[in-house]
């Protein structure tokens, strides 16, 4: 019996005293010395798009989604927290994009404006795969909101 019970005490201490280990994943992502590279008409007329971006030699996949709003942007690379949209028809041409993955970008980023909703919807993803390729100042709002 006593033997049970030491057996049983080992087995609790053991379990008790074991740490856990998280993995944590580590990329450096920024506007100066970040470069990025998408073949853009993969993500037309869908609202997900994809990239790889390189920062130092490392290269990272990036995706993320773009939405048609109501809401509208002033500058490429500007930022909202929220967006809205409308039932009014016409006035969801705005196009603001989102980093999904490797993380999730806190600010949604300003790509452009377009004629109508359904270009919008056409051509909203593949406008910020081009843009985080072409602009330092979108990667800039895609990439600021993020924490070390």
């Amino acid at each position: 019996m006593k033997l049970k019970i030491i057996i049983t005490g080992a087995i609790f201490c053991v379990v008790t005293t074991t740490s856990v280990h998280a993995v944590t994943k580590c990329v450096a992502l920024n506007s100066s010395s970040t470069t990025c590279t998408s073949d853009a008409s993969q993500n037309t007329g869908h609202p997900e798009w994809d990239a790889t971006c390189t920062t130092n030699g490392v290269s990272t996949p990036i995706s993320g989604i773009g939405v048609c709003s109501s809401k509208s942007g002033s500058s490429i690379g500007q930022t909202a927290t929220e967006l809205a949209t409308s039932s009014t028809s016409g006035a969801n041409k705005y196009c603001w994009c989102k980093m999904i993955s490797p993380a999730v970008s806190a600010r949604w980023v300003f790509y452009a404006r377009f004629s109508s909703v359904d270009s919008c919807v056409w051509g909203c993803a593949q406008g910020c795969a081009d843009y985080l390729k072409e602009y330092a100042s979108f990667r800039s709002g895609m990439f600021g909101s993020l924490s070390d």
